[in-house]
């Protein structure tokens, strides 16, 4: 184990064992401590965030290590919202509501200590969750881990030396369809489900250096380009600037597809209606 640590994450010292407050009375306990799980108290002022929560469950395994999300976050990277604490235990260990168990033996290499707890290494971490995650999550997790700084080629070393393991077949498929240049998560969910739709030539952030512009997704060479809309292009400011964006780019001979929630959510077929129009536009001009 290694990574020394420069202080102690406050949830190790806000979390409290019950016998740990046993003597405590029981109306003071009760205003003091909140229960989170049997046998486990935290203390009423303390955050009950999933970093928290994560850090406050290892109290009840001395010997656990965190994996998956709650590795993650303590690592700095942002959980999604529905994430569950989540530790490894080893064979024995038990099983409690609310609380994710990994019962496989942790190699001591891929743990590190962050603020006084144990978890799994970086690339571990981002193994773990590809290998455990439905695809497109797991391809969203990558990116994540992308932005802090591992690099594709480190994790299909990863990969090569964990062959053999389960799951090593599912990480390989996200580290295929994981983009660095990826910059959010709407993004990579058009641009996989343009792929599987069989549109392949779609990346990320393509620039358009003549106007001083950079495209969600494009397909460079037929200069088509899908662009996702989140809500701050509902700004009339915003959209005034759209606008004047895209007519720039049609001008320059681009197709521009622009996509919302609401059009990615309940009108595919519609989307890849149009981008299948946009290609036989391009073949017919061939």
């Amino acid at each position: 184990m290694n990574g020394p640590d420069h202080d102690i994450h406050p949830a190790l010292a806000s979390a409290r064992l019950c016998h740990e407050i046993a003597t405590i009375p029981r109306r003071r306990r009760e205003r003091e401590y909140v229960k989170i799980a049997d046998e486990l108290w935290l203390a009423s002022s303390a955050v009950r965030d999933f970093e928290t929560l994560s850090v406050a469950y290892t109290r009840l395994y001395p010997r656990a290590v965190l994996t998956g999300w709650s590795a993650a976050v303590l690592h700095g990277i942002e959980p999604p919202d529905d994430a569950v604490p989540e530790l490894c235990v080893g064979p024995h260990g038990r099983a409690r509501r609310g609380l994710r168990m990994r019962r496989y033996v942790v190699p001591e290499r891929a743990i590190t200590t962050i603020r006084g707890v144990p978890v799994t290494a970086l690339r571990w971490t981002a193994f773990d969750i590809a290998r455990f995650s439905p695809h497109v999550d797991g391809v969203l997790a990558m990116e994540k881990f992308y932005q802090r700084g591992v690099s594709r080629a480190a994790m299909q070393e990863t990969v090569a030396y964990m062959a053999g393991t389960w799951g090593v077949s599912r990480v390989r498929r996200v580290i295929d369809d994981a983009d660095p240049r990826s910059e959010s998560p709407r993004e990579t969910e058009t641009r996989l489900f343009l792929k599987a739709a069989g549109f392949t030539d779609f990346v990320p952030q393509v620039d358009v250096p003549e106007l001083g512009y950079r495209l969600d997704l494009a397909d460079p060479v037929h200069k088509i380009a899908v662009e996702y809309d989140g809500p701050h292009h509902d700004d009339p400011v915003q959209q005034s600037k759209d606008r004047q964006r895209r007519n720039r780019l049609q001008a320059a001979g681009w197709i521009i597809i622009v996509v919302d929630r609401r059009l990615f959510r309940h009108q595919q077929d519609e989307i890849l209606g149009q981008v299948e129009a946009a290609y036989r536009v391009r073949r017919f001009a061939a």
